[in-house]
Parts: structure tokens; sequence; C-alpha cells
């Protein structure tokens, strides 16, 4: 029998420092992701907020063009409150507010029942302006025949403007449209 010699070869630990970088990497990856998937959580949750704010104030100004459509009118003098008359034609009427922060929305606007819209923060509202358009103004925007221009002159415009929020007090969304009566 021959004896055998062992030779031991010192390591030098390569494998250990590329397993140690190989999983700073992962870490680094996985952590990105779970970044990123937050994100995208409070992104759609901040959409589906602002959403709902979105349907509530539709909703308000359906129910101000119902009011429009139905056979009672209230006066537009401001002495309702959420009815307005034209400022352009009583510009002496200081009543109605100029800047529509939520103090003036609360006291100037009319507020929509509790049952109307389910978990917002605050019911949606809105308030009716009653705009009056002149032969000359409605046809300077375009080439108008004479016979739009009468049923134009005919008609009665008015402005609904609604407000609403969300599930949050942080979103808030403002509508306006023109209804021709």
């Amino acid at each position: 029998m021959k004896p055998q010699t062992i030779v031991i070869k010192q390591q030098t630990g390569a494998v250990l420092i590329v397993g140690l970088v190989l999983l700073l990497i992962l870490t680094v990856i996985g952590l990105a992701s779970i970044r990123g998937s937050d994100l995208q959580e409070r992104m759609a949750g901040n959409m589906r907020d602002r959403n709902i704010a979105f349907q509530s104030a539709e909703a308000a100004l359906r129910r101000g063009e119902a009011k429009l459509s139905s056979g009672l009118l209230p006066s537009f003098t401001g002495s309702e409150i959420g009815y307005w008359p034209d400022l352009n034609k009583q510009p002496a009427l200081k009543t109605r507010p100029t800047t529509w922060d939520k103090d003036e929305w609360e006291a100037n606007s009319v507020l929509l029942p509790d049952d109307t819209v389910s978990g917002v923060v605050e019911q949606p509202r809105y308030t009716i302006e009653k705009v009056i358009v002149t032969g000359l103004a409605a046809s300077q925007g375009s080439a108008v025949d004479h016979e739009s221009l009468e049923k134009m002159n005919e008609a009665e415009y008015f402005r609904i403007t609604s407000r609403a929020l969300g599930l949050t007090e942080d979103t808030e969304v403002i509508l306006q449209t023109t209804f021709a009566r």
C-alpha cells in the first residue's frame, strides 16, 4: 500500500461573497416592488375617492336640472338661498359669493338630503344662477341662422354649479353646466 497524501486547499470565501451580493440584489428588488405596489394602491384609492366625488357632484347637477324642469321655479332674486340672478345684469347685487370656499358653499347653496349619496363626508350641494342671453351675445359666437336665434331668445338659460366631497375632505369636485328651459 502506498501512503496517500491529502492536500488541503485553502478556501478564499468567493462563494460566500457572491451569495451575499445576490441576496442584497434580491432584497433591493423586493423592496422596490413593495414600494411600487404600495404607490399603485394609494393611486387607485385616490382615483376611487375622486370618482365618488365626481358622481356625487353629478347627482347634485341632476337635482338642479330636475328643479328647473319642474313646473315651479324659485325666484331668482337672491332672496332664496342657492338661486341667484344674472350678476352681469345686476352688478349691484353683492350677496352672491365671489369665491367659493367651504364656508360660502355651506351658507349659499342647496344641500341635498342625507340619503342621496352614501359614504361621502358631506352630501353634495348646488346653486343655480339665471343667465340672461341677449340676441347680440348669442350671435357673436358663430354663424347662427335667424330661426336658431329666435329659439335662443325665447329660452331661459341657467348656470348650475355643484360641489361635492368624496370619502375624505381632501377630495373636492366642482362641476358646472348650462341648462336651457
